[in-house]
């Protein structure tokens, strides 16, 4: 029997797609013949900056070699700062290093940008980093656009794996209905408030933004559905349990899904699954590349007027049209299953 560990760092009482992309790895692990998986995870902390050193410090000086006298064949690391870990057997499939570092620096989302030591804090961790990417034996990504990255800033090439949707086998089509719905985190990077400026400028636009967020985000919201007059016609539903999640999906007219350079985005296959068109910008990263791909959804800068022309499209297209423009997607994501990450990630590394 080989043994697996998947290396997770968690902040409490926040779960996102990377909290159960690594409980679905483990998961997929565990259903192969003679492979038994475990997920371990530390807290996570970004705040304040130094604090990032005390994370890193903290995984470097677990030892996973082996387990209750048992070896352990391989550890997977996937974000920052699991891959700190040593290990002689240390696979990366990286979710993202700790953005704020890299990507999001200098804009608007840069969490540091005003503080008097953030150069050295991050000149430090982008230096271990590199040290980090090279013990590991393999690189992988969970995206094209994670896979750009590792190479501008760090110098490593990478092959990018997706991952399926925690819930891929249970989403089935169904009808186009009147509302166009976001699934994700309600924070500022992910832009839900987008879609409320966008359907303000569209009187038959209805909304449903579904998922978790600090009061802070929450209040935010409910004040910009209040000033821009459609509380009638947008509705804040939180989290969502899973049987309604997929009927919402079922039954949406469309997805909204524009963050800023995203990841990856289960929300972006979530909706292709379900034969829905995505609505997205030309600054989001890995879910613009899927909609571009495929043609299944609408690409526009992220400007409220534009944005409300392509939600406007939505409604003035009928039940064939966004069948015949959403089917590329529905290929593509059909195709996304567990079968290559594992043998690229797992087996050919055992």
């Amino acid at each position: 029997m080989k043994r697996v560990i998947v290396v997770g760092a968690q902040v409490p009482f926040v779960k996102g797609g990377a909290e159960l992309l690594c409980e679905s790895l483990a998961h997929a692990i565990n259903g192969l013949d003679g492979i038994e998986a475990e997920l371990v995870q530390l807290p996570f902390k970004w705040y304040p900056e130094e604090q990032m050193l005390n994370d890193i410090m903290a995984w470097r000086l677990i030892d996973l070699s082996e387990s209750n006298g048992t070896k352990v064949d391989l550890v997977i690391a996937t974000k920052f700062p699991t891959y700190a870990l040593q290990h002689s057997h240390k696979a990366l499939w990286l979710i993202h290093q700790h953005r704020t570092l890299y990507d999001l620096e200098n804009t608007e989302y840069d969490s540091w940008r005003f503080e008097d030591n953030a150069k050295v804090v991050r000149d430090k961790i982008r230096s271990l980093d590199d040290k980090f990417f090279a013990e590991c034996r393999c690189h992988y990504t969970i995206s094209r656009t994670v896979s750009s990255r590792l190479k501008n800033y760090n110098g490593f090439d990478s092959e990018p794996l997706f991952p399926p949707p925690n819930l891929a086998d249970r989403i089935q089509p169904g009808t186009y209905g009147e509302r166009v719905i976001y699934i994700g985190r309600l924070e500022p990077n992910k832009r839900p408030d987008l879609l409320i400026s966008s359907a303000s400028r569209v009187p038959e636009a209805k909304i449903s933004i579904i998922g978790k967020g600090r009061k802070q985000d929450i209040d935010r919201l409910k004040s910009l559905i209040e000033k821009t007059g459609i509380s009638g016609r947008c509705e804040l539903l939180g989290f969502l349990p899973d049987d309604e999640l997929l009927r919402r999906l079922s039954t949406a007219r469309a997805v909204f899904y524009a963050p800023y350079d995203e990841d990856y985005g289960y929300a972006t296959i979530e909706a292709f699954l379900a034969m829905k068109p995505v609505i997205t910008c030309i600054d989001s990263g890995e879910v613009r590349s899927f909609v571009e791909e495929t043609g299944s959804g609408f690409v526009s800068d992220a400007d409220p007027d534009t944005m409300a022309d392509n939600l406007r499209k939505v409604y003035d297209m009928t039940d064939a049209e966004l069948v015949e423009m959403a089917s590329r997607g529905h290929e593509l994501s059909k195709g996304i299953t567990w079968d290559k990450v594992l043998k690229k990630l797992v087996l050919d590394n055992l």
